[in-house]
């Protein structure tokens, strides 16, 4: 059975096809696959818990694949939608924690919804990846740009960002493979 989201039309209204996408990325073969659940939207630490056990579900079936987990926080945005669940700075933190103890080898991404300070300190936190640089509104890096779907909060560019991590005492990594040499 299918259950269709209210709002929207078209394959994203499905939302069991939408919650199963990740697993057909990992079929796929994709080397990397990322979730999150959009904090905000309801209790955020059932949201975490959820999202916990939906990324341990698709380490242990597909081992080969890394999973990572985003902790995206509902920003303002062009529908003006509020938040029913607000999440602060603490509950970020204590589930970025409670996930590292969960699973120690994951990725952990933290998006630039953030605002630049928190993203400074949670570099110590065992975060993995964090963007630079970017723009939410689609096709927003070629011409003709588009509304941003939601405001961001820490507008630095890549080498502002390298520069912190240095700072920090870590060392950025752009492309963590590398494909081999066929002689």
């Amino acid at each position: 059975m299918f259950i269709r989201c209210f709002i929207f039309a078209g394959p994203k209204s499905v939302y069991e096809y939408r919650l199963d996408a990740p697993e057909r990325a990992c079929r796929a073969g994709m080397r990397n696959v990322n979730i999150g659940a959009l904090l905000g939207l309801d209790k955020w630490r059932r949201e975490a818990f959820f999202t916990g056990v939906h990324a341990d579900y698709l380490q242990h079936k597909y081992k080969d694949v890394e999973i990572a987990v985003s902790m995206p926080r509902m920003r303002p945005c062009a529908a003006g939608f509020p938040p029913r669940d607000i999440v602060n700075d603490t509950d970020i933190v204590q589930y970025i924690m409670a996930y590292r103890i969960f699973m120690p080898h994951s990725g952990i991404t933290v998006s630039t919804r953030e605002r630049r300070k928190i993203r400074d300190h949670l570099v110590y936190l065992g975060v993995t990846k964090m963007s630079g640089g970017v723009t939410t509104a689609v096709g927003g890096h070629s011409k003709g740009e588009t509304a941003s779907q939601f405001d961001i909060s820490d507008t630095r560019s890549v080498e502002e960002m390298a520069k912190m991590i240095y700072n920090e005492g870590y060392q950025p990594v752009y492309k963590d493979w590398q494909a081999l040499a066929q002689e």
